[in-house]
């Protein structure tokens, strides 16, 4: 029984160290100057068929690029209507008064860039001439730099 106590004394000591150096972790927490260097993709599948995907992908773009970081709004399938010109944007979700084009028109302000899958506008009948302002219909090409070059991808 005495040999097993100079062993409980070192883990119980072991174990208080590792406690505190967890307590006391001091890695680099991201600052604005970081923040900057990264660039994200909120990625869009969505428009008048789910509200809330919609307000909520918004809503983290613009806070994204508001925070520094280089963010891009990627519209496919249902979302590129999102991007016609034509489309009212004048709707609303859950009890909050903000209005659909109003995130989008901050989102873009902020400098946000919003590219369409061609392949979906072509579907959905939207032409270079349709799009709001602040988006453009993208190439293949266009996308796949993209998404390869994003730090961060997020889908809704």
């Amino acid at each position: 029984m005495r040999t097993q106590a100079p062993i409980l004394a070192l883990m119980v000591i072991l174990l208080s160290g590792v406690s505190i150096a967890v307590a006391q972790d001091k890695s680099p927490q991201p600052d604005g100057e970081n923040l900057k260097q990264q660039t994200a993709v909120i990625h869009l599948s969505h428009f008048s068929d789910d509200l809330h995907r919609a307000f909520m992908a918004l809503k983290i773009a613009s806070m994204m690029q508001e925070g520094g970081v280089e963010t891009s709004l990627f519209l496919d399938i249902e979302g590129a209507r999102l991007s016609d010109s034509r489309q009212s944007l004048d709707v609303h979700w859950g009890p909050s008064p903000t209005k659909l084009g109003d995130l989008f028109d901050a989102f873009v302000k902020s400098g946000g860039k919003v590219a369409v899958c061609p392949h979906c506008a072509k579907a959905a009948g939207i032409a270079a001439t349709h799009v709001r302002p602040g988006a453009r219909i993208a190439t293949e090409d266009e996308l796949a730099a993209l998404l390869i070059g994003a730090d961060k991808i997020m889908d809704y």
